[in-house]
C-alpha cells in the first residue's frame, strides 16, 4: 500500500517561491525519437543542491564523448517486451533498455524494466509512483514497491529545478530528481536531471563520487543549439519517392542516418559528395529525423515521406 508524506520543515519557507516543475500532460512527452550525445564531465564536486533558479555551469568543464544514441518514447505495443507489461500505456527505449509506465493525470507509475534482451523482465506487482501531478521543488513521497520475490521502498524527492550551461549550448528547462529504493540490506540512490517538459527521458546523472554525465539532446525540437558550420538542402520535403539532400557550401556530406519515431536507423550511408538521392518509397508515410554528421559539424532534420506526389 502507497503512503505519501510532505517535507513540511522544509517547505514551509519555500512555498511563495516554489513553483510547479512538472504538470501533466505538458511533461508526458509524444512518442518520438530523441537523439543524444552522452557526454563525462568528469568529478564536479557541488553539484547536488536544491532550491529554484539553480545555474549548473559546466561551460568551462572539460569532457569526453561517451557516445550517442537515441532515447525514444513508444507505444508498449511497439516493443519486444509488452506482453509483461499489459498495464503499460507507455514505453521509454533508453539504448537497449526499456522501461514501462502507466501514466495518469495525477501520476506516472513504474511498473518495471526490461534491462537487455538476455535478462528476465523486473515486474512490479506494487507500482511506485515515479512523479506526481503537479510537483514542486521540495515536494518528496514515499511508495511501497514489490515484486515477485521482493519488497522496497521507494522515495523520490524534488530537489531543484534551474539551467544546465555547457560550453556549446544551454538546457533552461532542468529539473533535478533524487530517487531513493530501501531494502533490508541496501539502499540504493540515484540523482537524475530531467526536462520540465519530459519527466521521463533523463538529461544525466550527478553519480554519488560526483561524477557527472550529461545526455545532451541532439535535435532543434529541445531547444539546444546545434554545433552547425554549413547548410544542407532538401527538395523536395515532402516526398513520396526519393530526397535530395545537398550541402550548399559544396562540402562532403558525410554520415547520413535517417531515423523513425521509435528511434531506428531506417537507412543509413557515408559518403564524400555533397549531393545524394534517399529512396524513402519502401518506407511508412510518416516524418522521420535525418542527422547528417560532417567533419565540421551536425546537422538534424525533418523529413516526411508522403503518400502521394513526388
Amino acid at each position: 500500500m502507497r503512503s505519501s508524506f510532505l517535507l513540511i520543515g522544509a517547505l514551509v519557507p519555500a512555498l511563495s517561491f516554489a513553483q510547479t516543475v512538472f504538470t501533466h500532460p505538458a511533461a508526458i512527452p509524444a512518442f518520438g525519437a530523441y537523439p543524444v550525445e552522452a557526454r563525462n564531465y568528469g568529478t564536479v564536486p557541488g553539484l547536488v543542491t536544491t532550491g529554484t533558479g539553480v545555474v549548473w555551469d559546466l561551460s568551462a568543464q572539460g569532457y569526453s564523448v561517451i557516445g550517442t544514441t537515441t532515447d525514444s518514447i513508444l507505444d508498449p505495443a511497439d516493443t519486444p517486451y509488452a506482453a509483461d507489461f499489459p498495464a503499460a500505456n507507455l514505453a521509454v527505449r533508453l539504448v537497449d533498455q526499456f522501461g514501462y509506465y502507466s501514466t495518469s493525470s495525477t501520476e506516472v507509475l513504474d511498473l518495471g524494466t526490461r534491462l537487455s534482451a538476455g535478462s528476465p523482465s523486473q515486474i512490479n506487482t506494487d507500482p511506485a509512483s515515479v512523479i506526481r501531478f503537479p510537483s514542486d521543488v521540495d515536494d518528496a513521497w514515499t511508495d511501497a514497491v514489490a515484486t515477485a520475490v521482493s519488497s522496497s521502498q521507494s522515495q523520490v524527492t524534488i530537489l531543484a529545478e534551474g539551467s544546465i550551461i555547457l560550453a556549446d549550448a544551454m538546457i533552461d528547462d532542468a529539473v533535478l530528481v533524487e530517487r531513493r529504493y530501501s531494502t533490508p540490506n541496501f539502499t540504493s540512490v540515484s540523482t537524475t536531471w530531467f526536462r520540465r517538459s519530459n519527466c521521463l527521458v533523463p538529461l544525466g546523472n550527478v553519480l554519488s563520487n560526483g561524477g557527472v554525465i550529461v545526455r545532451v539532446p541532439q535535435e532543434p525540437m529541445n531547444a539546444v543549439p546545434e554545433l552547425v558550420a554549413f547548410d544542407v538542402r532538401l527538395a523536395p520535403n515532402p516526398a513520396a519517392h526519393t530526397i535530395a539532400v545537398e550541402r550548399t557550401d559544396g562540402g562532403p556530406l558525410g554520415e547520413l542516418s535517417l531515423i523513425d519515431a521509435a528511434g531506428r536507423v531506417v537507412h543509413a550511408r557515408t559518403t564524400t559528395s555533397s549531393r545524394v538521392m534517399i529512396d524513402l518509397s519502401g518506407l511508412p508515410g510518416t516524418a522521420y529525423l535525418l542527422r547528417v554528421t560532417a567533419a565540421d559539424g551536425v546537422r538534424m532534420m525533418r523529413v516526411v515521406r508522403a503518400t502521394s506526389g513526388r
